[in-house]
């Protein structure tokens, strides 16, 4: 028996949840508080703050996607923003709908499991080489990331979160993976120091840096421009036509600078980051 979203009638977020997470475990009475905060991958301390009715402080829009995924035992993405209403649905939407480009194709899932096993540096950069449509071989691993890499891919061989196939290209279990925003953001400095200004004629890599202080319309006219040309870059990385054997990625990223009014820009405000 699973839990019915439809019939949550909360006005917050944090209601909702409450009343989302009694009704599973009332459902389930053999699981806890904190068996549920391990199996969905939030932090106890945050679900027990969560169950407290005097607490307003909203979860973290990851931490939501998270329990949400688990109660409702959905980790796709665009089929969970289709089957949640009210609040939750509303917050979800917000930070993570910039992120379905095609809906009736679009399968990327959050695994709060695979999402703390990446934590670890070295295990992102093997598992993100490895989700690649032609997967990557040993022998890469090693000329990229050295024994170091050989050695953590081992270990997730082991841990089942990657699998080699009849060529010996090791594959990631799931290739069309999420990552939590805190997650997200520590491994976008990893990603970053694989850009090598030195290799600019190669023809290649592309780097561009731009500031000025803007209004929050201009900001809403620059994301609407990365938004698209994200759209596009997607397209191209999934057209079979352009996949090859160049390990490729591309970041999009734009913040402002220093403190600002978080009740001005919580309108254009959207969290989330697709792998």
């Amino acid at each position: 028996m699973e839990v019915d979203s439809s019939n949550i009638l909360s006005t917050t977020v944090n209601q909702a949840l409450r009343e989302m997470t009694t009704a599973y475990l009332n459902q389930h009475p053999s699981l806890s508080l904190n068996s549920l905060a391990i199996r969905s991958g939030v932090p106890a301390t945050t679900m027990r703050r969560l169950m407290q009715e005097e607490n307003r402080t909203e979860l973290a829009p990851h931490s939501v996607l998270s329990l949400v995924s688990y109660i409702l035992k959905e980790k796709r993405i665009s089929r969970l923003l289709q089957i949640i209403d009210g609040p939750v649905a509303d917050l979800l939407k917000k930070c993570f709908d910039q992120f379905i480009f095609d809906e009736a194709k679009s399968d990327h899932k959050i695994d709060s499991n695979l999402n703390e096993v990446l934590r670890d540096k070295v295990a992102y950069l093997v598992y993100k080489l490895a989700a690649n449509h032609c997967g990557v071989c040993f022998d890469e691993l090693k000329n990229t990331l050295g024994l170091e890499g050989l050695k953590k891919c081992h270990e997730l061989l082991s841990q089942k979160w990657l699998i080699i196939d009849q060529d010996g290209k090791i594959h990631a279990k799931e290739k069309n993976f999420t990552l939590d925003l805190v997650t997200a953001h520590q491994h976008s400095h990893t990603l970053i120091d694989q850009y090598r200004p030195s290799e600019v004629k190669s023809g290649i890599n592309l780097f561009y840096s731009l500031s000025e202080a803007m209004t929050t319309e201009g900001i809403k006219q620059i994301k609407e421009i990365e938004k698209d040309a994200i759209k596009k870059i997607y397209d191209v990385m999934t057209n079979k036509n352009y996949q090859g054997d160049i390990p490729y990625f591309a970041i999009v990223l734009s913040e402002a600078i220093g403190f600002y009014n978080t009740t001005q820009i919580e309108e254009i405000n959207n969290t989330g980051v697709q792998q």
